[in-house]
């Protein structure tokens, strides 16, 4: 086997994971995958991610890259062709505040009609299914939460009613699409178009409607409302997405299997290297610091903080070094986050 340069480390049914697989084939990068349980415990991971629990997490040698907006940003940075960033004006900003806007209200809206305490006939449904009928998947999400329990019946009696939040998002994505759908079909000449931005490739955008919409479709769930004939436009574009990512992929080493052990070996070689940071502009009144002893924790759920040496801090980003686990004192790895949607928080003299 060819030594890894991209490692996912991801579960079977993660939407954010279908995300990043979706930039990994539209990119046809060549890649290793992972797989890791959907909660907790997850001992092969605690060396390369220091109590940050979200799944999933991109490994490229020792850098660990967490959160996908974080792993978009760097797989466009190391692979810039084919480019996933549009290139038009304005359209780089356009596409964070389209993906904000996945993350804030098309997924919550499709989180909703997840099947949440699947019974043992609708379980049969699908591996997904399966999951959200878990006693231990709904306890790891209460954590997950901050630890309140999940009212299970509260949440399935509310799913008719928060259907409606759905479909009218839906019916944006719908207006969104269509202006390009109707181009893309005026200009036959084109063999593939009709993208999100109006691009002739799919971009950044493209790829963060994927991932949360496949979770839709791969559950059917509200199958009889959301449908070709009540949203073409959405129903063409995602099928123009699969068919694009299955003739763009890596012809032989797209979704290789690697175990959790031979990443950490991967770590281990790379632990000597040295870390180049990326140079990227930093705010004149920026308070943090490279050197300082910050922790990092998402600003939404799973806010679990992170404590390590900021080695690198722009205006997009932040990479901290954490101390090496004592029972991997040969796995020095750097952790890195984008600056949206996390907070870093100084450590007090105290806290040494």
């Amino acid at each position: 086997m060819s030594k890894p340069t991209i490692i996912l480390h991801h579960y079977q049914g993660s939407p954010y994971a279908e995300k990043i697989v979706a930039a990994l084939r539209v990119k046809g990068l060549p890649w290793y995958s992972v797989q890791t349980s959907a909660m907790l415990p997850r001992k092969l991971l605690e060396p390369l991610t220091h109590g940050y629990r979200r799944i999933p997490i991109m490994q490229i040698g020792n850098n660990v890259y967490c959160d996908t907006a974080i792993i978009l940003d760097e797989l466009e940075r190391r692979f810039p062709e084919p480019a996933i960033s549009s290139g038009l004006a304005g359209t780089v900003g356009l596409g964070d505040v389209f993906a904000s806007w996945v993350d804030k209200q098309l997924f919550g809206n499709i989180k909703d009609q997840m099947p949440w305490g699947a019974t043992p006939e609708e379980q049969k449904a699908s591996p997904l299914h399966a999951v959200f009928g878990s006693k231990a998947f709904l306890a790891d999400r209460s954590q997950l939460a901050g630890g309140r329990p999940i009212n299970v019946e509260a949440m399935r009696n509310a799913q008719p009613f928060l259907l409606d939040q759905l479909l009218a998002n839906l019916e944006t994505l719908e207006s969104v699409l269509r202006p390009s759908q109707h181009a893309f079909q005026q200009q036959q000449k084109k063999a593939e178009g009709g993208w999100i931005l109006g691009t002739e490739k799919p971009t950044a955008s493209d790829i963060s409607v994927f991932g949360i919409l496949w979770w839709l479709v791969s559950t059917k769930r509200a199958a009889e409302y959301v449908t070709p004939a009540t949203y073409p436009s959405v129903f063409t574009w995602f099928s123009q997405m699969k068919a694009y990512m299955k003739k763009y992929s890596h012809p032989t080493l797209d979704r290789v299997k690697f175990s959790g052990e031979e990443a950490l070996e991967v770590a281990k070689d790379a632990s000597t290297s040295v870390y180049e940071p990326t140079r990227e502009s930093v705010h004149p009144l920026e308070k943090r610091q490279v050197g300082e002893l910050v922790t990092v924790s998402p600003n939404d759920y799973g806010k679990v903080p992170v404590r390590g040496t900021i080695v690198e801090i722009s205006h997009r980003r932040v990479a901290i070094r954490p101390e090496a686990l004592v029972s991997h004192r040969d796995i020095q790895v750097v952790m890195h986050f984008p600056r949206n949607g996390y907070i870093i928080l100084p450590v007090a003299k105290a806290q040494l």
